[in-house]
């Protein structure tokens, strides 16, 4: 993970992660169970901007003239190929929300089978 605003979360998820692995962190079944729904959410959200942001990848027109051209490589470089630009932050975010979701399993003592997860993927994108 690069070093940006997501990177002191990231630290926090790994230390509410190694509280969870240890038993420090528990979270009743009810609770967890709104988490994991909210996180299912905002997954399918940040997948949906994710898949969106490639539209982001084309060329810009403000002018056929070099301040134009030169607005159009950074604005599209910042968008898509920067370190910092939407596309990176995404898919930097989903690790995050999948970081979290383990966390919130851990800590409710939830584990689920590869099967069980496809399932719910799968009935997800019927939506």
């Amino acid at each position: 993970m690069t070093d940006n605003a997501l990177t002191p979360v990231a630290a926090h998820l790994g230390d509410a992660r190694r509280h969870a692995e240890s038993g420090a962190l528990r979270i009743d079944l009810d609770a967890a169970q709104r988490l994991l729904d909210r996180l299912a959410d905002l997954r399918s959200r940040t997948g949906t901007l994710a898949a969106e942001a490639t539209e982001l990848d084309r060329p810009l027109r403000f002018g056929d003239n070099w301040v134009g051209h030169l607005l159009a490589r950074r604005l599209r470089a910042v968008a898509v190929h920067d370190e910092r630009g939407v596309a990176p932050a995404l898919t930097e975010f989903s690790q995050v929300l999948d970081d979290l979701e383990n966390t919130v399993r851990l800590a409710a003592g939830v584990y689920r089978t590869t099967d069980d997860e496809t399932v719910t993927e799968l009935r997800r994108c019927g939506r």
